[in-house]
């Protein structure tokens, strides 16, 4: 079978070894965190904010619904925990988003929603039930900016797409939250990328995956060969892309399959009529469909330097620091980073929650050497998966050049972290550049 990349990026030879990855995906555990209470903000998505439907003193089960948006642009948000609200206000989560937040404490008695149960017979569910359940379950992309899924697919279904892609790409080193229900959920990820298909309209399914996850790879040619039968009316395939960082990216990976690059401002639906889904946004889906359980917890990576890693099922809301009670060694961290060892941001309170978009909590305990001055080696240039010139960009954003930086594209730029991964001398080029591009963006849409 024919392997797909992209031409630049890299992939790691030290330090985040991907070699390293495959040995800890085989060793990485899955706990269960039980926190003392949770924090959970009203906008995890991009979107129209949830208002809460709770007040202080409140009593909530698990599942029970705390906040619901003005209108369909955004999704409902659910309580993680069984408890009682004590505390609604604002707080600031570390992708610079504002909103209401409802603190509720565990009683740790593990009460469920009477309105989460097995569902017993799901083939009598219509389109218009599975788009009903794709809203109130509260899912948005899991793996990337929390675009909300209904929200995807309603827009797929008018554009006339005729594929749904699954991303099981998880090329960010360490990251292998999307991987571990790969192997050990397979089932449960068709089941929902297939319910998916059915509220876009589409009849063809194809689950990208990185060559390197042989086992992964096996689960899901399993999955697929247990349940063909059930779904003759679709063509499901796994198409295999070559170990590369970071192929992940929803650009790239659209062009290693189709060829095409997706112009800024335009979405895949529009380019190459295809809807891209995450993994664990398929196994979110699957249940609701299954056990109308809305989306109320989801599985964290922890790793870093030194650390034996593994993965957690977070309820939503958990604070980093009850999550980093449970790592020996956590305390002496020099850095930590909510979300993936290349990605990731830096947080300066242990306070701040999980959402639903939060793939990994990275600790970071290596001597950072000190940063030099640019020494324009061009290694940022070859490393860029989008073609820009990071020194260049830097550059100009120290000179304050925003005509220049505009004329350099510098919108493009996908936050991925290569150029700061790659630069000898320590620059901290990509946080630069993205909050450039980020205004560059804003600035456009005025």
């Amino acid at each position: 079978m024919k392997k797909l990349s992209f031409k630049t990026g890299f992939m790691p030879k030290d330090g985040l070894d991907f070699v390293h990855q495959r040995k800890f995906m085989r060793e990485a555990l899955l706990e269960v965190c039980s926190p003392r209470e949770v924090t959970i903000p009203m906008k995890q998505h991009i979107g129209t904010p949830c208002d809460p439907v709770v007040s202080v003193g409140d009593e909530v089960a698990m599942g029970d619904l705390i906040g619901v948006p003005s209108d369909m642009n955004g999704v409902p948000v659910h309580a993680s925990i069984s408890g009682t609200v004590t505390k609604i206000d604002m707080i600031r989560l570390p992708n610079k988003v504002s909103c209401k937040a409802v603190t509720i404490k565990n009683d740790l008695r593990r009460r469920v929603s009477s309105k989460i149960q097995p569902r017993k017979d799901i083939s009598k569910l219509s389109l218009s039930d599975l788009s009903k359940l794709l809203w109130q379950s509260g899912i948005c992309g899991m793996g990337g900016e929390g675009v909300p899924t209904y929200t995807k697919c309603v827009r797929a279904e008018k554009m006339g797409v005729d594929t749904l892609l699954v991303n099981c790409t998880q090329s960010e080193p360490f990251l292998s939250c999307d991987l571990h229900h790969i192997r050990v959920n397979a089932t449960k990820v068709l089941q929902g990328a297939m319910a998916l298909s059915g509220v876009c309209r589409v009849k063809k399914v194809i689950f990208c995956i990185e060559d390197m996850w042989e086992d992964e790879i096996a689960a899901l040619q399993m999955a697929v060969d247990k349940t063909k039968e059930r779904y003759m009316d679709r063509s499901i395939s796994i198409r295999l892309f070559k170990t590369r960082f970071p192929q992940g990216c929803q650009q790239l990976l659209i062009k290693a399959l189709y060829g095409v690059e997706i112009p800024l401002g335009r979405e895949p639906e529009e380019v190459v009529k295809a809807v891209l889904f995450n993994a664990s946004t398929c196994f979110a889906f699957s249940e609701m469909v299954e056990k109308n359980q809305p989306l109320v917890s989801r599985i964290v990576t922890i790793s870093g330097d030194t650390i034996t890693g593994h993965n957690v099922m977070v309820p939503i809301g958990t604070s980093v620091e009850e999550i980093l009670e449970r790592v020996p060694g956590a305390h002496s961290a020099q850095r930590i980073a909510w979300g993936g060892a290349m990605t990731g941001v830096a947080i300066g309170s242990l306070k701040v929650p999980i959402i639903k978009t939060t793939t990994a909590i990275t600790i970071i305990r290596k001597f950072e050497p000190p940063r030099l001055n640019c020494i324009h080696c061009g290694t940022c240039v070859g490393a860029c998966p989008v073609g820009l010139s990071p020194y260049l960009l830097n550059r100009l954003i120290e000179l304050g050049q925003t005509e220049q930086m505009e004329a350099e594209s510098v919108e493009q730029c996908i936050a991925c972290g290569a150029c700061s991964y790659v630069c000898p001398a320590g620059i901290e080029l990509s946080t630069n550049i993205a909050k450039a591009a980020h205004r560059a963006r804003r600035s456009a849409t005025r």
